[in-house]
């Protein structure tokens, strides 16, 4: 007897399963139309408001390049938006956002916007491109000038009336003569700024490719005038000292030491004689005696 009524009862307690499931359905559609219904009242109510809005605030100043306003839809979600600056609405924009979201706030808003001057900034791909103004063509550098060969040198000391001379000895020896008094005063061995000049000129030829392989000696030259001072005790101390004088220049000038040499030989090698028969000085003769030699060798 109990099996036969337990049989009929759990049947009919899942008779009715389905109800369940139609109930949910019916409820989520129910809440899907109030919802609808709720956000169409709200977009319905709007237009008084932006009527009334629209009345009190002035239309904005029309401009050559206005910016992009948005859409109606999308103004009440405008504050959070991120949007280009190309698209912001104008302050004005704003306040008529704030008529059409917050009334009551017109009246104490407007009154201080009426009188302000409206400023609108066209976006920067339309403003007004500034005037370039075309640079100037900068004058080119100046070009330094190339030094002058030692043949040319001569002949510009020439020019100049300085005792100058450039000998070519076969083809291993090169000679330049030039006169002390283009490098040095009367019984000094200090280089003149008109001798450093003409050394400069002639130490850019020593380093070029043209005397490359050439030792350099340089010899000091006197006449036979006596000369005792505490500084040269005679003209072997000044004729030395004047050759280490522009030995020492050149290697300031970037020479290698090892192609150079200095000597003094007094005044035992003139170029012509010094003095008369009777023994008497030759002043031409002595000039051109005092001299400053720069031998070029080559070496193999």
């Amino acid at each position: 007897m109990t099996r036969r009524w337990q049989r009929p009862r759990e049947a009919a307690g899942h008779a009715d399963d389905w109800l369940m499931t139609y109930a949910d359905m019916i409820t989520l559609l129910l809440c899907f139309f109030v919802i609808f219904l709720g956000v169409a009242t709200t977009r319905k109510n709007q237009a008084p408001v932006r009527q009334w809005a629209e009345a009190i605030v002035p239309a904005p100043a029309p401009v050559s390049a206005p910016a992009q306003r948005l859409p109606a839809t999308l103004m009440p979600f405008q504050p959070w938006l991120k949007l280009p600056e190309a698209i912001h609405p104008t302050p004005v924009a704003d306040i008529e956002y704030i008529a059409r979201t917050v009334p009551g706030t017109a009246d104490r808003k407007l009154a201080a916007v009426d009188d302000a001057p409206l400023e609108v900034t066209p976006p920067p791909d339309l403003a007004e491109p500034a005037a370039v103004k075309a640079a100037a063509p900068s004058a080119p550098p100046p070009v330094a000038a190339a030094p002058a060969s030692l043949p040319a040198l001569v002949d510009d000391l020439k020019a100049r009336h300085a005792a100058a001379d450039i000998e070519q000895k076969g083809d291993r020896i090169t000679t330049l003569e030039i006169s002390s008094a283009a490098f040095f005063d009367s019984g000094s061995a200090l280089l003149s700024d008109a001798g450093k000049a003409i050394l400069r000129d002639v130490a850019v030829n020593l380093m070029s490719s043209r005397f490359q392989g050439y030792q350099i000696t340089v010899e000091g030259h006197t006449d036979d005038t006596p000369i005792s001072t505490a500084q040269f005790p005679s003209n072997w101390e000044l004729s030395t000292a004047r050759a280490s004088a522009v030995a020492r220049f050149l290697l300031d000038e970037r020479i290698a030491p090892q192609r150079i040499r200095a000597a003094g030989y007094a005044d035992t090698f003139p170029e012509a004689p010094n003095r008369d028969a009777l023994g008497n000085a030759i002043p031409l003769n002595q000039a051109q005696n005092r001299r400053v030699v720069i031998k070029l060798e080559k070496i193999d």
